[in-house]
């Protein structure tokens, strides 16, 4: 459930919060939505959860490698999904 959760943050939060990324208090999910707001990686291996990172990762570069680092089957097959 706390994937799922995060899941839905993580597609979410950019859109809904691009100016306010700043005044979330998980750093996880801040440092996500400066990644994806900014488009610059730096942001994603500030994220402590390794899932999140590759998944952020993938996005940011568009490599589907990352997804294959994924350990929770949910949220890799997510990342395979989106990334093409």
């Amino acid at each position: 459930m706390k994937y799922l959760l995060i899941m839905l943050l993580i597609g979410f939060i950019p859109n809904l919060a691009m100016a306010n990324c700043y005044s979330i208090r998980d750093n996880d999910l801040k440092n996500n939505c400066l990644a994806m707001e900014k488009d610059n990686v730096s942001y994603c291996y500030s994220i402590k959860d390794n899932d999140m990172k590759n998944y952020c990762l993938a996005k940011i570069q568009q490599s589907r490698s990352y997804c294959y680092s994924i350990k929770n089957s949910d949220i890799k097959n997510e990342c395979l999904s989106v990334v093409r």
